[in-house]
């Protein structure tokens, strides 16, 4: 398979008016014999010299990710061949049934609309990771910047570090796990799902939220709350009394943060 005539067809093709039609666009790109006798990283080597492309990072993820679905199995991408300055956007977009771990950091929409299977990303993640996803699990062992989990309807995300801002904007079933901070503006318009943070959160925690529920077992920043119409905040016990601006409805349960075990007393000499 000509590989790289076949994918830069596809990449000074229009874009697509839609993220389903560019999927479905780099789907009907691939042959239909031969594909599937190509490994993702075997064709991300053969592609990457076209990463100077303006559309390449996005157009280069719809590719390998409709690829992947041709490939039918687990696998590995390693992006050190696009070097330090370059991520793949869409990097298991509309993804399902098959497990992929990418050695390296992923640009916006990461695993966007996956339905099932897993997205393994081994560095940092930028904007709208998992963004309309429906099933499957994310997780991120660096850190993910703003929009985490975007309208998502099912499945699970798991950050290992920190997440910017506007994670859970619009979430309305799933879950997201971040084992330290989260950015302004929280669950910003969830209507369900349950988002955890282990630490901190900044300013607007729950704003406008309708359904749902966020917990945080650290420090709440300024108007936790504001215009909250619905769902649940669960926060660390010491922040019982939190004022919530222009709310209407929801409620603030609080929680006990868990207490450090204490050293054992030194032995007496004898």
């Amino acid at each position: 398979m000509e590989i790289t005539k076949v994918f830069g067809e596809y990449l000074n093709a229009p874009f697509a008016q839609t993220l389903d039609l560019e999927y479905a666009a780099a789907a009907a790109s691939l042959p239909k014999e031969g594909a599937g006798q190509m490994t993702m990283q075997a064709a991300l080597e053969a592609i990457s010299p076209m990463k100077g492309h303006m559309a390449f990072a996005k157009k280069a993820g719809l590719f390998l990710s409709a690829l992947q679905q041709v490939l039918k199995q687990d696998a590995e991408l390693d992006t050190a061949v696009l070097g330090e300055e370059s991520r793949l956007d869409c990097i298991n977009a509309f993804g399902k049934n098959y497990n992929l771990t990418v050695k390296g950091s992923a640009g916006n929409n990461a695993g966007a609309y996956m339905a099932s299977g897993s997205l393994t990303i081994e560095g940092d993640v930028e904007d709208y990771c998992g963004m309309g996803m429906s099933g499957g699990k994310i997780v991120v062992k660096g850190l993910a910047e703003n929009h985490l989990g975007h309208s998502m309807r099912g499945g699970e995300i798991l950050v290992h570090r920190n997440v910017h801002d506007f994670a859970g904007n619009r979430m309305a079933g799933g879950k997201i796990t971040v084992q330290a901070n989260a950015g302004y503006s929280l669950g910003f318009r969830m209507t369900g799902g349950c988002i955890t943070i282990k630490d901190l959160v900044w300013d607007f925690c729950g704003e406008e939220m309708a359904g749902g529920s966020i917990e945080a077992g650290g420090h709440i920043g300024h108007e936790t709350g504001l215009a909250m119409a619905g769902g649940e905040l669960r926060l660390a016990e010491q922040y019982k009394d939190t004022i919530r601006p222009k709310a209407t409805g929801g409620r603030i349960v609080p929680i006990a943060k868990a207490r450090r075990p204490q050293a054992a007393p030194p032995q007496a000499a004898k």
